[in-house]
Parts: structure tokens; sequence; C-alpha cells
């Protein structure tokens, strides 16, 4: 048996894509579910599992900084599930109303669904949504649980990168190379990219890869350049790596993706300087990203900006970048991964 919950209010994205919410028999979780059987099948064996009565299928993959991370088993296929708890209490008002913003916050489960299907549909890289459900107190969510399909025969980039050749290495930088070319098209900043974020299949060699992972999403960028560059000097530092020998030629190999995503509009001064520092620093704690792909003009002062970061602990060992009036001074060597 199942009972109606509460509708009104809730936000968009829920209620454009999913049915309910819906609450299963002695249940204090409500569902929001896709219109199908597998996802009630999926919320069900899930609720099932949160009240004690179902610990035989599934299983608790990762427990960390308020989340976890469980696999359903199931007949007709496994699935992924990640609870997220909604602290400080502001994200249960923004989670409510589907809001993100730095007041209510921008990493609860309906922000996550909400990034997920809108990169899904602009890009058809990211992944689906089967359900989600909701913990309630005081009629705010306090914990919610997002269901997807199991990625059956997907490793994450890093994995794959580690084990591949060098024909295997080009291969994922040209399938890496594309999905971010997808992201600038559509807009769309993931702000938490890294090498267990992206997805590869292991039985088909030329698919797509897959970015999961969404919660931070920044899907209204203003400006796709300089979210590009941020996001090819992750993935360049992520998979090599902060040799200051290979510097350089990482650096030449960043400008080369950058120029071939974003276009001649998009290879300046700006991306220039965020290739450098992102390929050296990480920079999430040092600077907004999502002000900066979201703001209205780009103005950057590369020395200062690099004073600042290397403020941080995590970066004060790297060696300074030398700068030639403002610009990085990095000679474009021959870039390892020059073409398709």
């Amino acid at each position: 048996m199942t009972a109606k919950g509460r509708h009104f209010g809730r936000p968009d994205v829920l209620q454009r894509h999913f049915s309910g919410p819906i609450r299963f028999s002695g249940s204090d979780w409500q569902w929001w579910l896709a219109n199908d059987d597998v996802a009630h099948d999926a919320a069900e064996r899930m609720d099932r599992h949160m009240r004690g009565l179902d610990t035989d299928t599934v299983t608790t993959l990762r427990e960390r900084k308020g989340r976890s991370i469980f696999r359903i088993q199931a007949n007709q296929g496994d699935f992924f599930a990640k609870e997220i708890a909604l602290k400080p209490a502001r994200k249960c008002f923004g989670a409510f109303f589907g809001v993100q913003n730095r007041l209510f916050g921008y990493d609860h489960g309906s922000a996550e669904v909400d990034n997920t299907l809108a990169l899904n549909d602009r890009t058809h890289q990211g992944h689906d949504v089967l359900c989600l459900g909701e913990r309630l107190r005081g009629g705010l969510p306090t914990r919610q649980l997002l269901i997807q399909p199991w990625l059956e025969g997907w490793i994450n980039l890093g994995e794959a990168f580690q084990a591949a050749d060098e024909h295997g290495r080009r291969s994922l930088l040209y399938r890496m190379e594309a999905l971010l070319k997808a992201m600038h098209d559509a807009r769309i900043c993931h702000l938490d990219i890294n090498n267990g974020n992206l997805m590869v299949s292991t039985r088909d060699a030329k698919a797509p890869l897959r970015a999961i992972d969404c919660a931070k999403m920044e899907t209204r960028v203003t400006q796709p350049a300089v979210s590009t560059a941020l996001q090819i000097g992750k993935m360049l530092r992520e998979l090599y790596g902060r040799d200051e020998a290979d510097l350089a030629k990482r650096y030449a190999q960043a400008r080369a993706m950058q120029r071939r995503i974003a276009g001649a509009e998009g290879d300046n001064e700006a991306t220039d300087t965020l290739l450098a520092l992102s390929l050296r620093y990480r920079l999430s704690k040092s600077l907004s990203r999502r002000r900066l792909v979201t703001a209205p003009v780009v103005n950057i002062d590369g020395p200062a900006l690099e004073k600042r970061v290397r403020a941080s602990k995590k970066n004060a060992d790297v060696p300074a970048i030398v700068w030639a009036q403002a610009h990085p001074a990095m000679a474009d060597e021959i870039p390892a991964y020059s073409g398709h």
C-alpha cells in the first residue's frame, strides 16, 4: 500500500519529471518516482533497507562527509543509491523549494536531481535518475536519497587512464575533450570534476564518457571559455599530476585543447592564466569558480590571484609561476595530445 505525500510548493523539476510523492506503508520516507515499475521497485527496496527490513539486497559501499553510498541488487539490474544528510538546517529549505544559492546551499538532493537531468538533457552524457526519497521532519526534508541505474561495466576515468597504454590514453583524452566540448556548448560547469566523477565504459571503447555526481554543478554559465579552462586544467592535473618538469608540455596541451573546444574567442589572456593556475594549483578553497563562470565580465590579475592561491597549505610547496607582463611565461611545446 502507498499513500500520497505533499506535492504543493515542491521543486518544479520533481513535479515535471516524477510522480508522487508516495509513501510505503509504515515508512517515514516519501518518494518521487519516474513513471515505471523499475523506479518503484528500487524505491521500495531502499525504503525497506532504511527501516531495517531488508539487509540482504542493499550493500553500503561508503560513508563520508554526510553521504552514504549503496548498491541495491535486483533481478532486473542493480541500482546506485546516495543518501544525503541536509546540514546545516538551511539546506532543508533549499531542498524543499529546489533553490540553489549561497544561503540555502548548492549540494542538496533536489539540486543534484535538477543538475543531473539538465546535464543529460543538454549533452546526453549524464545519467538517468529513477527516484528521489526524502525523510521529513516538520514538513521539511532532513535527508534525501537519490537512486540511479547501476553503471555496470563502467569504471572511473582515473582507473581507466592508469590501466591504458599510449593509444588507450589518447582515446580517453579525445573522449574527455568531447565531454568538455559538450559542457562548453551547453554552458555547464561541473564544479566538482575529477577522475572519479567521469565514467568510462569497459565494454565499448568508443562510448562517450559520462559525468556523475552533479550536486555542485552550475547550469547557467555566462563565461563558457573560462569554465572550459578551469575544467581542462583541473583534469590534466588530475591525470598527470603536478610534475614541474612536465608543466610546459601540459600547458601547451591544455592551450591546444582550449582552442579546439572554445575557438578563437575562448583563447585569451584570461583563459591562459586560468589554465596555468589550474594545472599547477588546487583552486577550490581559494577561488569562487562559480562566481567566476557566472560573472558578466571577467578580469583576472594572474600574479595577484596566484598569491592568494599560494596562501593555501595545499599549494604552498608548489613552485611559483614565472610571469611575463601578467602572462604565464611557459614555452609552447608540442602537446602529447595534438589532435583527434
